[in-house]
């Protein structure tokens, strides 16, 4: 391997390895498919909440 290989396999490492962080920071933070993507609160908060107030 020479010098340009190993740069571009630790590139491609790093950029992996954020992909994977950033991936779970999303899904601890509340990121599910019933539309509250963006709250700070557990879907079935969420839900809950939306049900009772029309």
């Amino acid at each position: 391997m020479n010098t340009l290989e190993i740069i571009l396999t630790a590139v491609i490492v790093a950029a992996v390895a954020a992909a994977l962080v950033f991936a779970v920071k999303k899904r601890k933070k509340g990121g599910c498919s019933c539309g509250c993507e963006g709250c700070a609160m557990s879907c079935e908060h969420r839900k809950k909440k939306d049900d009772t107030n029309p």
